[in-house]
């Protein structure tokens, strides 16, 4: 038969140990909201960018804006739509150079590398995470961004 000291003890040691089960449980589902939160808002860039392609040149940037905010299902993501425009991909560390706002004319301007400019889009997304145990396992909110440029024909 146990003593009344000896069960306090159980009492005593469940509430040392039960805070940081909760933090390392609370730690792990961030981990994976996270993650998970990550592939939405890059697989609906993707997806922006994906018919954007297809679209061509006369695609509209409303359009894809829409489309990455309705694909990500993520409540308050955001999606950002530059272009179609007219640029001039350069360098060994490409840099893009806009040349004419719209889609490149018939007959496209001449990069200063004698390449040949292209009609781009930009879409990029970002989406505001507030973590479940804020401040232990990851930051109480921080921000991501995935962003895809297309080369439309």
């Amino acid at each position: 038969m146990m003593r009344l000291g000896q069960r306090a003890v159980a009492a005593v040691e469940f509430a040392i140990a039960a805070p940081v089960l909760l933090i390392l449980l609370g730690g792990a589902a961030d981990f994976g909201i996270v993650n998970y939160s990550r592939a939405a808002l890059a697989n609906a860039v993707a997806s922006g960018a994906q018919y954007a392609y297809l679209t061509g040149t006369g695609v509209s940037a409303s359009n894809v804006r829409t489309l990455v905010q309705t694909t990500s299902y993520l409540s308050g993501a955001t999606a950002t739509v530059t272009g179609p425009n007219c640029y001039c991909v350069t360098g060994a560390t490409p840099t893009m150079t806009l040349m004419t706002t719209g889609v490149c004319a018939a007959s496209p301007p001449t990069c200063t590398d004698s390449s040949t400019a292209g009609t781009y889009i930009i879409v990029s997304g970002s989406y505001s995470y507030t973590a479940i145990l804020g401040g232990y396992a990851y930051p109480a909110s921080f921000s991501m961004t995935e962003a895809a440029t297309m080369r439309l024909q």
